[in-house]
């Protein structure tokens, strides 16, 4: 069953053993280094309350899918399951989805509380400083940007950073290429201000949509939909009349005037490579209304500095865009895909059926039109778990040969954010680095020969795990729980 709030997938979670409630911390630090250092130890969604200033009630929640355990719950997959069986999920259900229109109601819990005009005031709602070096304190890491394109009346629904500039304004960030900024700039082109909303808490998989990049004209809302198996309840906002979730927890309304009219300062904050790599003048969001329901909880999904797979989620998102390319490119026996490094390191799991399929696999993996930064491309045979650091590091260590198995490619694109672009690039604007395509498979021509290796196999590791699951789950939760 999908979730319709925020606060409904919190107490799911909550009944799962997969959160935590924390009460007085600080805003200047204790909220964001709590959640990275609680992320670090893989542990529970954080849920933080009574500020010192603010209502009881007026809550932050961070880390809400950053275990696969956690986004299981948020896409109703089985909660134990693998995380490269959730990828296959999600991949299996994508293939048979169709889009869900939203559905437009006429009243909602977001709804109930307004400000307007000069009681506009957006630092009624706690928000933390994520970063010790942030420029600011950033309401926006979670939040979902709806605007509607003039020319073709469709609702786009994005995900932005946003920080606070004033009590009535925040700012944005929104990359040129993006589909909100594409939109935007039509209404700046014609001399006016974009309309806009900005959703800060929305239950988890309606966020996720957010930042799936469907085809250009294709709504998120409906792509939500498809993913929840029921439409997402809309209200109309007063102002604009642009739809935002009627279960959401704190929304602005307002407009996105040309930079030649209004820009801010806006940065630096700590990105998702896990590096401080932009700041300067951005646009800016004049807030009309604010809109919040009772005891409204602020989504916090802050980018930390790579653990593990790195990502936000803990199914990273880009592994199932990656196995429909592969499959696409002709890419046969694909057993599993991940990523780690916040997406950076690409590992791929192919089961070898001839010569040269390793090497098919890793050029078609590196050639996908969302590589961005990503620059270090691995294959490995299927006997490795592609989502396991550890034993991907062991077949870079034990089947590859420096000399033969590592292809380098010049003059791949990148992204403005790469830590690794030096000052003369920026300056000329060349945004390009190159790609690593590491062949850690077992050689194929001498596979027969290749030494067995020295471990139980998967079956076998099943069987151990379920003849002797109460002995390994206590154990296992010893090993796992060490003191903060």
């Amino acid at each position: 069953m999908p979730f319709d709030s925020l606060e409904q997938f919190i107490k799911a979670a909550d009944e799962v053993g997969e959160l935590a409630r924390i009460e007085g911390a600080d805003l200047e630090s204790d909220v964001g280094g709590l959640t990275e250092l609680v992320a670090e130890r893989r542990g529970p969604m954080l849920l933080f309350d009574r500020f010192v200033g603010f209502p009881p009630g007026h809550r932050v929640v961070s880390n809400p899918l950053r275990t696969p355990r956690r986004f299981a719950l948020a896409m109703d997959f089985p909660l134990n399951a693998h995380p490269v069986e959730l990828v296959r999920f999600w991949k299996e259900r994508k293939a048979k989805m169709t889009t869900i229109a939203p559905r437009i109601v006429d009243d909602g819990p977001v709804l109930s509380f307004r400000q307007s005009g000069d009681e506009v005031d957006i630092n009624a709602f706690p928000v933390p400083k994520w970063h010790p070096r942030d420029g600011g304190r950033y309401i926006g890491t979670g939040d979902m940007v709806v605007v509607r394109d003039p020319d073709n009346d469709w609702v786009n629904v994005g995900t932005y950073r946003a920080m606070i500039q004033a009590k009535d304004r925040v700012s944005l960030w929104i990359n040129p290429q993006k589909h909100g900024r594409i939109i935007v700039e039509r209404y700046w082109e014609r001399g006016k201000a974009a309309p806009v909303a900005v959703v800060f808490g929305a239950e988890p998989v309606t966020w996720m949509a957010a930042g799936m990049s469907p085809p250009f004209g294709t709504c998120e809302y409906e792509v939500a939909g498809a993913y929840r198996g029921a439409p997402v309840d809309l209200v109309r906002l007063p102002t604009t009349e642009l739809p935002v979730p009627a279960q959401a927890e704190i929304v602005i309304e307002g407009e996105i005037p040309p930079l030649t009219e209004e820009s801010a300062q806006e940065g630096p904050f700590g990105e998702w490579p896990g590096y401080y790599a932009h700041t300067g003048r951005e646009a800016v969001v004049r807030i009309k209304n604010i809109y919040n329901r009772a005891r409204p909880i602020l989504l916090g999904m802050p980018p930390l500095r790579p653990l593990g797979d790195g990502s936000s989620i803990g199914i990273p998102t880009l592994t199932v865009q990656l196995w429909e390319h592969l499959e696409r490119s002709g890419v046969t026996d694909v057993s599993g895909v991940w990523s780690f490094g916040n997406q950076l390191l690409v590992v791929v799991a192919i089961k070898q059926r001839y010569a040269g399929h390793a090497q098919q696999a890793l050029f078609s993996v590196a050639g996908f039109r969302h590589g961005d930064m990503k620059r270090y491309y691995v294959v490995v045979d299927d006997d490795i778990d592609p989502s396991n650091l550890e034993e991907v590091v062991w077949a870079i260590s034990t089947r590859v040969d420096p000399a033969k198995s590592v292809t380098i490619l010049q003059g791949g694109w990148t992204g403005g954010l790469d830590p690794m672009l030096s000052p003369e690039q920026r300056q000329a604007n060349d945004l390009t680095m190159g790609r690593m395509l590491i062949n850690a498979c077992i050689p194929w021509s001498w596979r027969d020969q290749f030494p067995a290796a020295n471990v139980f196999t998967r079956e076998q590791r099943r069987a151990l795990e379920q003849k002797w699951s109460g002995f390994l789950a206590g154990l296992y939760q010893r090993l796992e729980s060490p003191a903060l």
